[in-house]
């Protein structure tokens, strides 16, 4: 396993730093933040320059070989696409999200699982699959995906309508994917902070920055479709999913898009031994310097 600094510069005089610290066509650049390895010696370099500037807002991506990758049992799925809502299509979701009662999972703070969702108009192909909107962890799937689901007799999920609120139709080509199994809660390790904030609904809450990582009897025998019992999604209580290895593995050579499957970890092993040792050194790198501050980014 392998950990990176995802580096994001705050401001102008912060990128110009990084400039004279490491030659630009070095760095590795996605969705405005620098890749730089752990191992690398430029990288405390990098965070001592920044405190000479207004600092970066540090994420922590690791990065699993292929062999890793084969001895986890289960995944965390992470959103690459969004399905948009009108105004009408927001109005009508937050109004099922005020009316659909929170659930004590054991959690922190209880977590909200909406189902019976609108949208005016989809536009996913038939092999994708995309958030209902950008503020929920609620999902909408093509026909194509449908048909795997239901020909893989998957556990823990279920396929249910969504709505075009103008004609008041549910499409017949897509679905929302929905599922009451629920995880019990997850281990709380360095890899996740506490928010410090001035707004009160995020104040003190916890704010995943890595892997989720459970003791391996809690994965046995669950369904393939699941619900961790924290709202890891957001603020408005959203739980994020986690599939068992053959749901992910499935729908890879289906050609998915629009899921990233993000490892979940399990405490005790050595894969977990090594991701503590080096998110501990990535935490220290960080809180070592004067600007640069963790910032709740994942890859």
């Amino acid at each position: 396993m392998e950990l990176r600094a995802r580096l994001c510069p705050f401001g102008d005089a912060t990128h110009r730093v990084l400039a004279s610290v490491v030659p630009p066509e070095s760095l590795r650049w996605q969705s405005g933040r620098c890749a730089v390895d752990l191992e690398d010696a430029r990288l405390s370099r990098i965070l001592e320059a920044g405190d000479t500037a207004e600092g970066f807002g540090v994420s922590g991506e690791p990065v699993f070989s292929a062999a890793e990758l084969r001895s986890v049992t289960h995944f965390e799925l992470v959103c690459r696409a969004i399905a948009r809502e009108t105004d009408r299509d927001f109005q009508a979701n937050d109004a099922v999200r005020q009316r659909t009662r929170p659930i004590d999972a054991g959690g922190e703070r209880p977590i909200v699982l909406l189902a019976g969702l609108f949208l005016s108009r989809v536009r996913l192909k038939p092999n994708m699959v995309g958030s209902v909107g950008d503020w929920t962890q609620e999902y909408v799937i093509g026909s194509g995906i449908a048909e795997v689901i239901t020909r893989a007799g998957w556990t823990g999920v279920t396929l249910l309508p969504i709505t075009n609120p103008r004609t008041g139709a549910a499409y017949t080509e897509y679905f929302q994917i929905f599922s009451e199994a629920l995880l019990p809660p997850a281990i709380v390790d360095c890899s996740v902070e506490r928010i410090r904030s001035r707004y009160p609904d995020d104040d003190g809450s916890l704010r995943h920055l890595g892997c989720l990582v459970y003791e391996r009897s809690a994965l046995l025998d669950r369904p393939d479709f699941n619900r961790t019992a924290e709202p890891w999604g957001g603020a408005h209580g959203w739980p994020v999913w986690v599939v068992s290895a053959r749901v992910e593995q499935t729908l890879k050579k289906a050609h998915l898009r629009g899921w990233h499957f993000r490892p979940v970890l399990t405490s005790g092993s050595d894969l977990y031994t090594e991701y503590v040792s080096k998110w501990t050194r990535l935490l220290a790198a960080v809180s070592a310097s004067t600007r640069s501050k963790m910032d709740g980014g994942r890859w």
